[in-house]
């Protein structure tokens, strides 16, 4: 019950299978995803992974079982979320678009931007979506953004911005200008230090902001455990690949059909991945290149890539194909830097919750940035692809529920998933209208 249409787009772990795989069953009982990937092998020598079915991983930890849709659309609902913070030094720009619909053109709305930290812009910011910082939004340069701002404390830095819609601010406002074009609610004991004011209203009431990224250590997913898992459940010996075959060397190209296959580490000179399939690839070490990645796939093929530690890009990389981004999936476990000082272009969606992601050189994104801080000092444009968000349209729906989190973003009321009755209800930056959590419109 929703107005997007649906699509079953999942991003590998998060995404790659089909929208009723479960990527952790976490049942209590003996057995447990060991009885569940024997049952599935009993039926095909894969599991039917090559066909398109069956769950990419199953791991018994917890105490609850979660569809991998599901978690695509809660995680990724921003063009840009950060657990920690935000540092942006040269120019940033986000906007969306539907790859279900047709290519990125420029002009679509909602690209929003989103930190559990600090965000503090210091380069020009063009922001086409709404901006959440749950502690403090600082612009020491102009800055732009077209939906709504919400600061969990001071809005500051004595640059101009200007608001499209409303405005949100828990603490003091101190910039040259500010023009918001709806309300600017602030508390009644905040200072208002702005020469050149302009608003559809000013109001003074009490202003909580509650942080944006789904950043909860139960909530987040264990990529080191998932590659671990899978260093003797893998394809490799069937595919004829040596796991230490690409820790070194010069520049090789890794051609794959289908498979889930395992390698030590990727390092070298350069590599080129080209998927024709459904494809997994799982690196036990470190993804440190000293010259360029490129990931591409052809006709049908899909590519989740799980690293276990840091990733490092020395030259620039091209990653995925920017019509289809759901394709291409990059899954960071490591908690160290993904550096990618060469720049390059990525179509697909980041997953790197416990790491910082460095950009010194420009980047370009088409799909999502999920990590845990951002210091992007080369530029940086992300498109973000609206359909993520009916990634969980084919999963079961939850009993009961505690947030909108467990209704895939849909309000939770009373315990239980329904109609949401005010944007409050809805997980941002969704708003509600007609009772449904929809993108806010542009």
């Amino acid at each position: 019950m929703r107005l997007l249409a649906r699509a079953s787009l999942l991003l590998g772990l998060l995404a790659g299978c089909p929208s009723t795989d479960v990527i952790a069953r976490l049942e209590e009982r003996d057995g447990g995803a060991a009885e569940d990937a024997a049952a599935m092998d009993a039926n095909a020598p894969d599991g039917g992974f090559c066909a398109g079915e069956g769950p990419l991983v199953l791991v018994g930890d917890g105490p609850r079982t979660r569809c991998g849709g599901s978690v695509a659309e809660t995680t990724f609902r921003y063009a840009i979320c950060t657990c920690d913070g935000l540092a942006l030094s040269t120019p940033v720009e986000t906007d969306a678009f539907d790859s279900r619909v047709g290519p990125w053109a420029p002009g679509e709305g909602g690209g929003s931007v989103g930190t559990n930290g600090a965000l503090d812009i210091a380069a020009r910011a063009s922001i086409d979506g709404s901006l959440i910082g749950a502690e403090r939004c600082h612009f020491s340069v102009e800055g732009g953004v077209t939906g709504t701002l919400r600061s969990g404390g001071e809005l500051g830095g004595g640059a101009p911005v200007a608001v499209g819609k409303d405005a949100y601010v828990a603490g003091d406002v101190r910039l040259s200008a500010l023009d918001v074009g709806g309300v600017l609610t602030l508390p009644a004991e905040a200072t208002l230090d702005v020469p050149a004011l302009s608003t559809g209203e000013t109001r003074r009431a009490p202003v909580s902001v509650t942080a944006p990224c789904d950043c909860a250590e139960e909530r987040l997913l264990d990529v080191g455990a998932l590659v671990a898992a899978h260093e003797e459940a893998n394809d490799d010996a069937a595919l004829g690949i040596d796991p230490d075959d690409y820790a070194n060397g010069g520049a090789r190209t890794l051609e794959l059909d289908c498979g889930k296959v395992w390698l030590s580490r990727i390092g070298g000179e350069a590599l080129t991945i080209v998927a024709r399939g459904r494809v997994a690839l799982f690196v036990g070490g470190d993804l440190a290149l000293e010259g360029p990645l490129e990931v591409r796939t052809e006709g049908e093929g899909e590519i989740d890539l799980f690293v276990a530690g840091n990733v490092v890009g020395a030259a620039r990389w091209m990653l995925g194909d920017p019509a289809a981004p759901a394709r291409v999936r990059l899954y960071v476990g490591g908690s160290g830097t993904v550096d990618l000082a060469g720049g390059g272009l990525f179509a697909g969606n980041v997953y790197a919750p416990r790491a910082e992601l460095v950009t010194p050189s420009e980047v370009e994104v088409f799909g999502s940035l999920f990590v845990r801080r951002l210091v992007s000092s080369g530029g940086l444009r992300v498109h973000y692809d609206r359909a993520v968000l009916d990634a969980g349209d084919d999963c079961a729906p939850s009993a009961t529920c505690t947030s909108c989190l467990d209704c895939g973003n849909q309000a939770c009321v009373d315990g239980t998933c329904g109609l949401c009755r005010s944007d409050a209800d809805c997980c941002s930056p969704l708003v509600c209208a007609g009772g449904v959590c929809v993108p806010e419109p542009f």
